[in-house]
Parts: C-alpha cells; sequence; structure tokens
C-alpha cells in the first residue's frame, strides 16, 4: 500500500467515524426528547392528582353554580377558594408550556378535554369574577392585561377538538402491554 491509498483510508475511514457520531448524536437527541416527554407528562400527571387540584375540580364540579354572582363567590371558604385557584393556576401553566411546546399538545388534550367538558364553563366563570375582583383591587391594573388568559387559551383549543366520541377504555380495550 503506498502512501497516497493509505491518506485516501485514513480519510474514508474518519468520514465514517463523523458520519457514525453524527448519527449516534442525532440518536441520542431524539431519544432525549422522548424521556423529556414522558418525564413532562409524569408531572403532569402528579399535578392533575394532587389532592389541592382534585379539590379544586370536586368544588368546580359540585359546589360552582353557573350563574353565580361575585356575591355568592363570597361564600366560599378561603381553602375552597384556595383550591379553586390552584386548579386555574394548573391549568395555566400547563397552556404556558403547551404553547412553549414543552408539552406535547396531544398528552395534555388527554388530560384535558374532558375536564374542559366537565368544568370548562365554570371555570370560565371563575376566571371571569376573579378577573372582575382584580380590577376591582388593583388600581393599576391595566385592561390588556388578564389574569388566567393562558387557561382560557387552553380551553378554546380544547374547543377546537373533535368531540371525544368513543371513551378510552372502550375504544383501546384490545390493547395489551
Amino acid at each position: 500500500m503506498n502512501l497516497e491509498n493509505a491518506a485516501n483510508l485514513g480519510d474514508l475511514l474518519g468520514g465514517m467515524a463523523i458520519l457514525g457520531t453524527l448519527i449516534f448524536g442525532v440518536r441520542q437527541i431524539v431519544e432525549l426528547k422522548k424521556t423529556k416527554e414522558k418525564e413532562a407528562a409524569r408531572e403532569l400527571a402528579n399535578i392533575f392528582s394532587s389532592p389541592m387540584y382534585q379539590t379544586g375540580m370536586s368544588l368546580f364540579l359540585n359546589k360552582f353554580p353557573d350563574d353565580i354572582t361575585m356575591e355568592d363567590a363570597a361564600n366560599f371558604t378561603r381553602s375552597e377558594l384556595d383550591a379553586m385557584s390552584y386548579t386555574a393556576y394548573n391549568i395555566n401553566s400547563v397552556a404556558i408550556m403547551t404553547f412553549g411546546r414543552q408539552l406535547s399538545f396531544t398528552t395534555v388534550a388527554k388530560f384535558m378535554q374532558p375536564v374542559n367538558i366537565i368544568i370548562g364553563k365554570r371555570l370560565r366563570i371563575f376566571i371571569a369574577l376573579v378577573r372582575e375582583n382584580a380590577k376591582l383591587r388593583i388600581e393599576m391594573m391595566q385592561d390588556d392585561y388578564e389574569i388566567f388568559d393562558w387557561t382560557i387559551w387552553l380551553l378554546d383549543r380544547m374547543d377546537e377538538l373533535p368531540p371525544i366520541e368513543t371513551p378510552a377504555n372502550i375504544l383501546y380495550s384490545d390493547w395489551k402491554p
């Protein structure tokens, strides 16, 4: 083997090593993205299964009337208002992370579409009351700033989805691990 052939072989092997490294790097990035999505979905499940979130959901479902007024809202205890605020704040955070593509919209929709169906209307009423209360109490509050605007954004996105036609337990009844 002459020197020129050896140099060409070295270049070829060097190029193959670079290509292999590039392929490995791309694979690592894909795996990292999958891992982050799984971690985010687990965190989402943890948030939505927290006792405070569940209390807020229960209050919206069972104790929050569709025709509530600001005066009626004053009858809630501080802990009840905190639980409902916690629920709204967490949905707001999920919406921001969804918009920023930190959470998969598909995963968020699986969690949020049923929530929107069950309490979406009441959550919107609660947010309107919170906004009204804030504007009454905060003189400096600007009209173009809206509290829980990302919660409304996410509820709007859920409204745009096609209706759930079949419950997951029936739709995926033949699924096997």
